[in-house]
């Protein structure tokens, strides 16, 4: 079916691309040329087609890349059975299509120059960011900087259990009041005037955040997570579209800021990732002053 041609088709591409890239730049020399005679390379050599050689390696490497490209964990490659049907169906295929390639000239159709051209541009430019920027670490002292600049970032939303009364006139909500006033179990007196289904569960709306019951709530939200208004408090009268409301806070939890030690390692990808973004910009600026861009910006659709 072509659907699956499609999959077939771009997963190879894929593992040829990362199978390439772990290989190292010094496999993609005279990639237009004519095969020539290669030196036996470092490692341990496993196969030998013509003048090519793969290592274990190599062949590892490319494992590891089909598995990761696999999202099925019944089709990954485990086994030595299984190891020795991909060298001998898949990998040594691609080295025989390639040497039959080379010797038919496909390497000289203007497509392919250009296709490996690309590669030899992404898979140089890759190892030249992995070699300024690759080793970049960060300090202790820039994780608690950055965590200390963007401290509030780190805030546990907070939740508060709340009960409601919701009644449909304001004489009914000072009735309501008057009672809870006089000590009346506000769950009791929910289900005595709440209008609102909640009223079957004595007003309780369970665990909410902020903006959780949406934009109809907005005052809503102001009286339940007021400052004011602590765990155990009773609210006053305060109306929300077409009814009046008394709520109770039963418990907070949550709001308080994550410790640093429960952040660490996300702030140290954070600031790593920053820092390798700044280098890459600061090499890109030096670039442009020593070579000549032209954008032909009309030309973009």
């Amino acid at each position: 079916m072509p659907t699956r041609k499609i999959k077939i088709n771009t997963l190879f591409i894929c593992i040829t691309l990362l199978a390439i890239s772990s290989f190292g730049c010094n496999k993609l020399e005279n990639l237009g040329s004519k095969i020539k005679p290669a030196q036996p390379p470092q490692g341990t050599v496993i196969a030998k087609i013509d003048d090519l050689y793969i290592t274990l390696e190599q062949f590892e490497q490319e494992i590891q890349n089909y598995n990761q490209l696999t999202d099925n964990p019944a089709a990954q490659i485990t086994t030595r059975d299984q190891k020795l049907s991909y060298l001998n169906d898949e990998l040594i295929r691609r080295y025989l299509f390639y040497i039959d390639a080379k010797t038919r000239g496909y390497d000289q159709r203007p497509k392919v120059q250009e296709m490996l051209k690309n590669l030899d541009i992404n898979v140089l430019a890759g190892q030249y960011m992995q070699d300024e920027v690759g080793n970049m670490t960060v300090t202790s002292s820039e994780v608690e900087d950055f965590y200390k600049l963007y401290k509030d970032q780190y805030q546990q939303a907070e939740e508060r259990r709340v009960r409601e009364i919701a009644v449909d006139s304001e004489q009914d909500a000072k009735d309501a009041l008057v009672a809870l006033l006089k000590g009346a179990d506000f769950s009791a007196t929910a289900t005595q005037y709440s209008k609102a289904d909640s009223a079957a569960k004595g007003g309780d709306l369970g665990f909410i955040k902020k903006g959780q019951r949406g934009a109809d709530f907005a005052a809503f939200d102001e009286v339940a997570f007021s400052r004011s208004l602590n765990a155990g408090q009773i609210s006053n009268i305060f109306k929300e579209k077409n009814r009046y409301y008394i709520i109770k806070v039963e418990t907070i939890r949550g709001g308080q800021v994550k410790p640093l030690s429960e952040v660490w390692d996300d702030i140290n990808k954070t600031v790593l990732f920053l820092k390798q973004q700044q280098k890459m910009q600061e090499i890109t600026n030096n670039l442009l002053k020593k070579n000549k861009v032209t954008i032909y910006d009309d030309k973009i659709k």
